[in-house]
């Protein structure tokens, strides 16, 4: 996983590449988990899926890490995400974890 930090206005934040994942073991953190207790892979694959870019899925893979006791660090939602991209949703790379960038030239 390849991290950067950035001090802005006062407040550390951490940007994250989703292209560092490890889909090998996002795949195992995905086995063993409880994911499919509550759905099945089809919400993956559906014509009306509401993951639509990876900030999406990293975000509801977070929402599910918070519901579920799978307690994750980090780099596994990260190496679920690769895992869940590269096998059903197949985005290209993206940052994710950014602060929105200020409004340029305003005060």
């Amino acid at each position: 996983m390849k991290a950067v930090l950035i001090f802005f206005s006062g407040l550390l934040l951490m940007q994250t590449a989703v292209a560092g994942g490890d889909p090998a073991n996002g795949k195992k953190l995905f086995a063993a988990s409880q994911c499919l207790s509550c759905h099945g892979t089809e919400v993956f694959t559906r014509a009306d899926r509401k993951v639509g870019d990876l900030n999406a899925l990293e975000s509801q893979v977070r929402r599910c890490d918070a519901n579920l006791p799978t307690n994750w660090f980090d780099d596994e939602i990260l190496d679920v995400v690769a895992y869940l991209n590269d096998t059903y949703y197949k985005f290209g790379a993206a940052t994710t974890n950014a602060a929105p960038a200020p409004n340029a030239g305003t005060q």
